[in-house]
């Protein structure tokens, strides 16, 4: 016999309209009615409570006596493998979101600090030119404010130019975020006109009271 048949068949055996079963189901009566024409079948769960509710074994509802599994017994398997595919895929979900939301956080610290191997491989950023003035003598890595633009946009960035002279006394850089790829001592002529005034004339050091933050959590440019 079919399921919908055997459904059907005790329900009208205990007395109970589709109604009343549907209700103790928390269901409608037109999911009961699909059951029992065998349109849908109802899932692993639902089954056990429908064992319950109409005193039937779970063995009689999904045995048939036309082939040797019942469709509803498919039906349940369907439904398994599809929970465990939902389950993979919302794992798969979760782990990509967490990953991608830890690279977010990495990049901004590593921006935010100024970590030059981390700001080098930051495919948000890119690489820009900045002109910058130098100290009057250089010894060791120079830190200076690198404007990017005649808006006075830049910052503040450390790296190793050599000595300026009294005529070239300001830099090229060639920097993506604080990674420093290149840095050459140029005369103030050969720094273009819109960016002569944000290159500046006198060296300044940096003071976190007075400048703020060297950089920010910002990740891109």
């Amino acid at each position: 016999m079919e399921l919908g048949q055997a459904l059907k068949l005790q329900r009208e055996a205990l007395g109970l309209t589709q109604q009343v079963l549907a209700d103790q189901l928390h269901v409608t009566r037109q999911t009961v009615s699909r059951w029992e024409n065998g349109s849908t079948y109802p899932n692993l769960d639902t089954l056990v409570e429908l064992s319950d509710r109409l005193q039937i074994s779970l063995d009689k509802l999904l045995k048939s006596d036309e082939v040797p599994v019942a469709p509803v017994v498919h039906q349940i398997s369907r439904d398994v493998q599809l929970k465990r595919r939902y389950l993979r895929g919302l794992i798969v979900t979760v782990s990509l979101i967490v990953l991608l939301g830890g690279l977010i956080v990495l990049l901004s610290w590593g921006h935010r600090n100024q970590i030059a191997a981390i700001d080098r491989v930051n495919p948000f950023l890119t690489t820009k030119l900045g002109y910058g003035v130098l100290p009057t003598k250089v010894t060791g890595m120079t830190d200076t404010y690198v404007s990017d633009d005649p808006f006075g946009k830049g910052s503040w960035l450390k790296f190793y130019s050599g000595q300026p002279t009294k005529t070239a006394r300001w830099v090229l850089v060639k920097h993506k975020g604080s990674y420093v790829s290149a840095v050459r001592i140029v005369c103030r002529d050969q720094i273009p006109l819109v960016m002569r005034e944000q290159a500046g004339s006198t060296y300044f050091k940096y003071h976190k009271q007075t400048e703020g933050p060297r950089a920010s959590w910002q990740f891109w440019d």
